[in-house]
């Protein structure tokens, strides 16, 4: 998580001669003016610099909704009709969005976007629902083998899908890296997607319709997101593939193949593993990058500030999984009063890391030896891979330097399945001096191709090999890491 906020100040030239509005500075100042109240500082215990910190975060995450606060976007809002006593089965569609107001966004030119409540699947088996979107690029990909997932007696599909002879658009599912807990950090309520040029815009852009479910708990009201627990959003992914291919069905392949990066790489994971127990039609394979995979091991090699912020995030949500928890188990009274205020401002990554910083970490925000918890054994437990068999084709990409999914972590993640299951089909390929994020960057051409191959149906040679990669000219001299975010263009120029 982010803790530093960059304020962009960008000013706008015009080449063109015609008439036009006259152009002023686009600056700092964002969209949104909240600021604490007295009555939120002192509960939270919160010195000025962390003040200042979360409401320049509060505002940056504000600004960067489209068209204002999700509580304010009726789309989440479940239908009058729908029944919580009875709800419908996992992979029903509740809600289509045919046509978003991508103008709304910060979106590639040429791609459109739909957005769909539907009925996903949590950790237990139970209806649960959730919200996606879908990324769809201008033209479809072509290859030889796709079949529509069609299905003429869906009668909630899409009133725009008729058969037709046209080329059908191959699936990626793309599981998304952490956003946030709150409903507010549903990728489909940020501008950019959340995480933009690394997965979704480039995936879509490469002529795949991109199907990006939420995650139960984000997007739609009233309901806890049990967050990191990765098989529960491995039922969200395939649920979401499903709701859509019904909404789709002649648009939409029946072939998949599931990609997704740190949260999203460990979910990823979790779906290859699921896929193994319960076998979707049309799955292609997995490509897994920066993946979590032994949850503990890989939290113990993050930075405390991190730490702070990602166990009081499976904290507020561990007991909708796991009945005998409650966040008081691991979370310091300020902990505890750090996660209230970060729930009741809706806050995401930006807001989580100027709260769980600490006051540069001098107030403790975890209790000491909550990793030996009986609840913290649990969660390793059940939210861990590498423990199980996959189904692959699967590739899992890693930079040497990440401070998240932790390398040794993962290779041993990864020798261990080999080791246990030596017939799987897994690639492994490790990226010397690149870290969490610059790993999608350095590697784009490598996961890109492997995609293509899965739809191409070229055959996978090794079953599972293993191989590190650097640049020909040395990784002193290249950037590190992203140091620039998208802006909202104001003045369309």
């Amino acid at each position: 998580m982010r803790r530093d906020f960059l304020i962009c100040c960008l000013a706008w030239l015009s080449t063109s001669t015609a008439a036009q509005d006259t152009l002023q500075s686009q600056n700092s100042t964002w969209n949104s003016t909240l600021t604490l109240t007295d009555t939120q500082i002192r509960a939270a215990n919160l010195s000025a610099e962390t003040v200042q910190n979360v409401e320049v975060a509060v505002n940056y995450e504000r600004t960067n909704q489209p068209g204002g606060s999700i509580e304010y976007d009726d789309f989440y809002s479940l239908p009058d009709d729908y029944d919580y006593a009875n709800p419908p089965k996992p992979g029903s569609i509740i809600k289509i969005e045919e046509h978003t107001n991508t103008t709304f966004y910060t979106l590639p030119p040429t791609v459109s976007m739909s957005r769909i409540l539907y009925a996903s699947e949590t950790l237990n088996g139970s209806s649960v629902p959730a919200s996606a979107y879908i990324l769809w690029p201008y033209l479809p990909r072509a290859f030889p083998y796709l079949t529509p997932s069609t299905e003429d007696c869906n009668p909630h599909r899409s009133n725009t899908t008729q058969p037709s002879s046209n080329p059908v658009y191959p699936i990626i599912a793309y599981p998304h890296g952490t956003s946030g807990f709150n409903r507010a950090c549903a990728p489909s309520h940020l501008r950019a997607l959340w995480d933009s040029v690394q997965e979704p815009f480039t995936m879509s852009l490469q002529g795949y319709a991109v199907i990006a479910p939420d995650y139960a708990g984000l997007g739609v009201p009233n309901v806890t997101s049990p967050y990191f627990v990765l098989p529960a959003q491995a039922n969200d992914l395939f649920r979401a593939v499903e709701a859509a291919q019904k909404t789709w069905p002649h648009l939409l392949s029946r072939e998949f193949v599931i990609a997704g990066h740190s949260q999203g790489g460990g979910t990823a994971w979790a779906a290859a593993a699921r896929q193994a127990k319960r076998p979707v039609q049309g799955y292609l394979g997995a490509v897994a990058a920066s993946p979590f995979l032994n949850v503990l091991d890989d939290v113990a090699g993050e930075g405390q500030a991190q730490v702070n912020g990602r166990i009081s995030a499976v904290a507020q949500g561990l007991g909708s999984v796991y009945p005998e928890f409650e966040p008081e188990q691991w979370l310091t009274e300020a902990g505890l009063s750090r996660l209230e205020l970060l729930t009741e401002l809706q806050g995401c990554n930006a807001v989580s890391g100027a709260l769980f910083s600490a006051e540069n970490l001098t107030v403790p925000i975890l209790r000491d030896g909550w990793e030996e918890t009986a609840a913290a054994k649990w969660w390793n437990d059940v939210a861990s891979n590498g423990k199980d068999e996959v189904q692959g084709p699967m590739l899992v990409i890693q930079g040497t330097e990440d401070g998240n999914a932790i390398v040794n972590v993962t290779t041993q993640g990864v020798q261990a399945t080999c080791e246990r299951f030596p017939d799987t089909q897994l690639q492994y390929v490790v990226f010397e001096g690149l870290g969490h994020v610059p790993v999608l960057y350095g590697g784009q051409h490598i996961w890109l191709d492997w995609i293509a191959e899965r739809f191409r149906r070229v055959s996978v040679e090794r079953r599972c090999g293993m191989e590190t990669v650097a640049p020909v000219r040395g990784v002193d001299n290249i950037v590190p890491d992203q140091n620039w975010f998208i802006s909202y263009n104001v003045y369309g120029v």
